[in-house]
């Protein structure tokens, strides 16, 4: 009898074994990969718009971790710059340099490993960083809480580079700066003269006129505008980079 005892005894001693066995934590499963889509485009009514984004705009990445950037229309970068400056090249910082790809053809890539798990910024530095301006910025291991969050990184971004009337360049503006005088030419169409004014005082808006006048934009394309003379001035450093003063106001 006592060798039918002694059996279950063992049996037990096996199952406890194996339950000590399974507490044992599972083996690392290895460095991860991160698929980050920069730029492309986008249905809209009128048929298809630019994504002037990366998708996702942010990860939290562990070190060993690579980062693939696959960049679609039309030609962006994936540049580091810092917190403080969203929209300038981080000295010595890594940068994938442009990217065409015009037509959207896959295998259009940029990789990078991540070696820290400080938080890191990125930008697009197309046409001077007026993408980055618009939003079009990108982040690893940032702050979800707190400061510095992605969501700060891109306000700021927007804040010191971009051109909205919003959110751009006339947040930083003294609302309650002085006017500061300006001189405006602008030359007629056919058969018109050139109007020069100076705004010297308060007393001139009563004269102010509306001068039309014609030319090229950037392009070569015909375009004309009209000029509202005898008017205050803009604040200085409102509507920097914005045609016509302020946004969508071109003629």
């Amino acid at each position: 009898m006592k060798y039918f005892t002694a059996l279950p005894m063992a049996a037990t001693l096996a199952a406890a074994q194996m339950s000590v066995m399974s507490l044992a934590p599972a083996e690392a499963a290895g460095p991860m990969t991160h698929t980050v889509v920069v730029g492309g485009l986008k249905p809209v009514e009128t048929g298809m718009a630019p994504v002037l984004g990366y998708t996702p705009e942010s990860i939290t990445a562990a070190i060993g971790d690579m980062v693939v950037f696959e960049f679609m229309q039309k030609n962006h970068t994936a540049t580091q710059s810092t917190f403080a400056n969203p929209c300038a090249k981080m000295e010595g910082g890594m940068d994938s340099g442009f990217m065409p790809n015009p037509e959207g053809k896959a295998g259009v890539t940029w990789n990078m490993t991540v070696e820290t798990t400080d938080a890191l910024w990125f930008y697009c530095k197309q046409k001077a960083g007026q993408h980055c301006g618009k939003g079009m910025v990108f982040a690893i291991n940032a702050a979800t809480t707190g400061d510095k969050t992605m969501a700060d990184f891109k306000a700021l971004a927007i804040k010191t580079n971009g051109t909205d009337l919003v959110q751009g360049a006339l947040q930083s503006v003294d609302p309650n700066a002085a006017a500061a005088p300006t001189t405006v030419t602008v030359e007629a169409g056919a058969g018109g003269a050139v109007a020069t004014g100076t705004e010297t005082s308060a007393s001139e808006l009563a004269t102010a006129t509306v001068v039309a006048g014609s030319g090229q934009d950037g392009q070569g394309q015909a375009c004309s505008c009209q000029c509202l003379c005898g008017m205050a001035a803009f604040p200085e450093t409102a509507a920097i980079n914005n045609f016509g003063g302020y946004p969508g106001m071109i003629a």
